[in-house]
């Protein structure tokens, strides 16, 4: 009688042991389940900030040459900064096309030049009343297209 009580004494260890370990990689799993959806919530909305950046332009029609320069070199830091990953082409390149020209790999002249030739400034006053120059030359930014994982491709002005 004293070994049928070890064996069930035995048996319901084992049970037990069992339990434990099955209720161990259920959380393992459900751990890793939910670590994944936070993962992939974070990475949206970086990439919703990253394209944020260029969205800001998309349908006004008060883009001036300086904000196109800035987009340019928000382009070109983005496309230096992926250009050895093998996806290059098809996840991270930035083009900003200006008259339906691709100006994002210009060089500092180019840029320069682009400046002086749109410089054309009016006088006005600001809402505080003190004298402030604007660009008489205002560009559109008509649309925005993206690669497949919703990061910018083309932000034309």
């Amino acid at each position: 009688m004293e070994n049928a009580s070890k064996a069930l004494i035995m048996a319901g260890g084992v049970l037990i042991g069992i339990l434990i370990l099955s209720l161990a990689v259920y959380l393992f799993i459900d751990f890793g389940g939910k670590a994944s959806v936070i993962h992939d919530r974070i990475t949206s909305n970086q990439l919703t900030q990253f394209n944020a950046q260029f969205n800001v332009y998309v349908g006004r029609k008060d883009v001036t040459i300086y904000q196109i320069i800035s987009l340019v070199n928000l382009a070109k830091e983005n496309n230096e900064e992926h250009q050895n990953d093998g996806v290059f082409e098809s996840d991270y390149k930035i083009e900003i096309s200006l008259n339906n020209s691709d100006i994002t790999s210009i060089n500092e002249e180019k840029k320069l030049e682009l400046i002086t030739t749109n410089n054309d400034v009016e006088s006005a006053t600001d809402e505080n009343g003190e004298p402030t120059v604007v660009p008489k030359v205002k560009y559109e930014c008509t649309k925005a297209e993206y690669h497949d994982n919703r990061k910018d491709l083309k932000n034309p002005i």
